[in-house]
């Protein structure tokens, strides 16, 4: 008996031509990168918002720091329409 030609069934990638197999490819490795990019991204954008929060955090004791700040400013200038003698009569023009 002769040997028997089956005919072979080719899958799928073989079928497909190389250009169409590195396509595929890139096309996947491409869209691993972008979710890599968006990941990293996100978790950027997460410790922003962290570091804005503890800033914000701090605003109050910082406006209170100032306005203790204006307080002793004004403690320790002397007042101009006060005379330096406080007995001294005022003398006529």
């Amino acid at each position: 008996m002769g040997a028997h030609c089956w005919p072979r069934i080719m899958s799928e990638s073989e079928t497909r031509s190389f250009f169409e197999r590195e396509r595929e490819r890139l096309v996947l490795d491409i869209t691993n990168q972008i979710e890599t990019i968006i990941t990293s991204t996100n978790a950027v954008n997460r410790k922003l918002e962290e570091h804005v929060s503890v800033g914000k955090g701090f605003e109050s004791i910082s406006a209170l720091w100032g306005q203790f700040s204006e307080l002793a400013k004004m403690d320790t200038q002397p007042d101009m329409n006060e005379s330096t003698e406080p007995d001294a009569p005022m003398s006529p023009k």
